[in-house]
């Protein structure tokens, strides 16, 4: 098939597959396994975390919480192995890749909606850290999903209200920082409630970070973390998004009832490392690009905004772009405010928008693409979409219309119709979305000596 006005199908195709091959080479740069491996050592009968020796008298017990809980935990075996004598992992349904040893309980719950079963798997890890010995060491292994599968409502807040309160802010297109501030004053084990569960012993937390920034006490709400309980700033949160109607009445009461609590003091022999984040993926994709000959511009770091808006700005970015440009990065991570019923995420509302503006400006040479590194954009079952100037037409031609797919947040179902859907199932990591934009059609051709 010919795709008219964005170069030969294999000019699609070829775009495509770069797209892919520098979306492996992010993933794999922040790979859960590889990342801890490459951050522990054991010599002389001490865990050696970066370069701090933390003495193992009696052993190690892990608590790993988050989408990458299950392969971190493989990194850690991979180095401590016989040191490691104990623990609880926690991670989202459908992510555990490969089995465990024995004496390590791995607990499968809900995400973005806590429910049942992380509160069950997180009362028996809080009651093994409470009965761990005093000279044991916990191994922390946080990753992003970890506020909503590790979960201890605080007395008179039940899950459903804590899930009802974690729905809204999402569908309201609250970003991470504010739903997590929110949720720590409703919450036993945030901002570092898990730690405190076994105080005398010294922890050494690991974490893959999903959160912009890389602030410890916002990814997985920092249940290792000294951080600060502050229910007036959630309440200040909750009025900004303007859901303080729907929230249930018993968040409210609770919020009302509770000042700010003072953060506590870090404790001086835990050890705290982020051993991968967006950053790092976002430089990988670059290396792969030039490792392919590509010549890329890194041109957003940490972004936030709505998908739309992002995709939008990323095309005005692309339609700038110097002739010698040929790949063109960004990382970050957008939200969506839902306004319609249909079945879409960030990273295809993103890539939907994109192609619109593509369209308009008519700009023919340049795919782009917008592709969540944990492999889910929201319940789309994909990791997110490449598009092109072609894809609107392709879509009404399958008789989907693009522009009212956009105002229903309809985007997954655009890309199954006109192609550029990406699905890679769990990538067993997360560090927020990567976005590229690949040069495709007349310069490549160009290039090639196929122009005059």
């Amino acid at each position: 098939m010919t795709e008219a006005g964005a170069g030969d199908q294999s000019d699609i195709d070829l775009g495509r597959a770069r797209a892919r091959a520098l979306f492996d080479a992010a993933l794999t740069a922040v790979d859960p396994a590889r990342a801890v491996a490459a951050s522990l050592d054991f010599r002389a009968g001490s865990i050696i975390a970066g370069e701090t020796p933390v003495p193992v008298p009696l052993g190690v017990h892990v608590v790993a919480v988050g989408k990458a809980a299950v392969p971190m935990t493989q990194g850690a075996l991979q180095v401590l192995d016989e040191q490691i004598l104990s623990g609880d992992i926690i991670t989202k349904e459908g992510h555990v890749d490969g089995r465990l040893p024995g004496q390590l309980r791995v607990h499968e719950a809900g995400h973005p909606i806590p429910d049942e079963r992380g509160v069950a798997a997180t009362s028996l890890a809080l009651d093994a850290l409470r009965n761990l010995p005093d000279r044991m060491v916990v191994l922390a292994l946080v990753s992003g999903g970890g506020s909503a599968l590790l979960e201890a409502p605080i007395a008179g807040v039940t899950l459903s209200d804590l899930a009802r309160t974690t729905d809204l802010l999402l569908r309201a297109g609250a970003p991470i920082e504010a739903l997590n501030a929110v949720r720590a004053p409703l919450s036993r084990v945030k901002a570092g409630g898990l730690r405190a569960a076994a105080p005398e012993t010294t922890w050494v937390t690991l974490i893959l970070s999903d959160v912009l920034g890389n602030d410890p006490r916002v990814i997985a709400s920092g249940p290792t973390v000294a951080g600060r309980k502050d229910a007036k700033l959630a309440l200040d949160i909750i009025g900004r998004y303007g859901i303080q109607d729907q929230i249930p009445a018993p968040v409210f009461a609770a919020l009302n009832g509770s000042s700010a609590e003072p953060e506590p003091e870090r404790l001086r022999d835990d050890v705290l490392l982020v051993i991968g984040d967006n950053a790092s993926a976002v430089q990988a994709a670059a290396n792969e690009a030039r490792a392919l000959g590509l010549n890329s511009s890194i041109v957003w770091s940490a972004v936030q905004g709505e998908a739309a808006d992002l995709g939008r700005n990323f095309v005005s970015i692309v339609a700038d772009a110097p002739q010698s440009v040929d790949v063109i990065l960004g990382g970050g991570e957008a939200t969506v405010t839902v306004r319609g019923d249909g079945r879409g995420g960030r990273n295809t509302e993103f890539a939907l928008a994109a192609s619109l503006e593509l369209e308009r400006r008519q700009i023919r040479d340049w795919l782009i693409a917008s592709l969540a590194t944990d492999g889910q954009d929201a319940m789309t079952g994909l990791a997110g979409a490449i598009a092109d100037m072609t894809t609107p037409q392709r879509a009404r031609s399958a008789s989907v219309d693009p522009a009212l797919a956009l105002a229903t947040n309809d985007s997954a179902r655009v890309f199954e119709v006109a192609g550029g859907a990406v699905a890679t199932g769990p990538t067993g990591t997360n560090v927020n979305d990567l976005y590229l934009a690949v040069r495709v059609g007349d310069r490549r051709r160009h290039d090639r000596g196929e122009g005059d």
